[in-house]
């Protein structure tokens, strides 16, 4: 599964928690690869943080907390000091990320992330691809279940194993 998602993006931030739900269900058949698709400035700023939280070993954590608590950073008017806050909760070192993300090193990944989702023509965020399934908009815990079964269904050879 591919997610493009951006982190001031309301829509993203409702999915998370049935799409984190949905992959427990289908823990060891499926791998979610993310593709963070930045649509402003302060999504920028916040992408290249949790790109920064990966280099202290912690890019998961930060990235649910960015969604979960995506009221609390995303309107304000200099969000790499709230992430600070954020990365200090975590553990993280908070003037590495700060480092890290004023010296723009991982820019390069998010122009990869871009180029690749425009690539795939995607235009909105979330757009998921459940192999090359399009699926465009926040979904529930069910229809991703529904969605994932069935494009495993297809993909299943008559033994019953995914092909690896």
């Amino acid at each position: 599964i591919k997610e493009f998602t951006d982190y001031t993006c309301p829509h993203c931030a409702r999915l998370q928690e049935p799409l984190e739900r949905a992959l427990q269900y289908f823990e060891g058949q499926v791998q979610l690869v993310l593709y963070p698709f930045v649509l402003n400035p302060t999504s920028a700023v916040a992408t290249q943080a949790a790109f920064c939280a990966g280099e202290q070993g912690k890019f998961w954590e930060f990235h649910q907390m960015l969604y979960r608590r995506q009221e609390v950073w995303f309107r304000f008017a200099a969000p790499l000091e709230r992430l600070r806050e954020f990365a200090a909760e975590l553990a993280l070192d908070p003037t590495a990320l700060t480092r890290c993300v004023e010296s723009g090193r991982m820019q390069n990944f998010i122009t990869a992330d871009q180029a690749y989702g425009q690539q795939l023509q995607v235009h909105s965020t979330p757009t998921l691809f459940i192999n090359a399934q399009r699926v465009v908009g926040t979904q529930s815990e069910g229809e991703l279940v529904r969605l994932i079964r069935q494009e495993l269904d297809r993909v299943r050879p008559a033994t019953g194993k995914v092909p690896s």
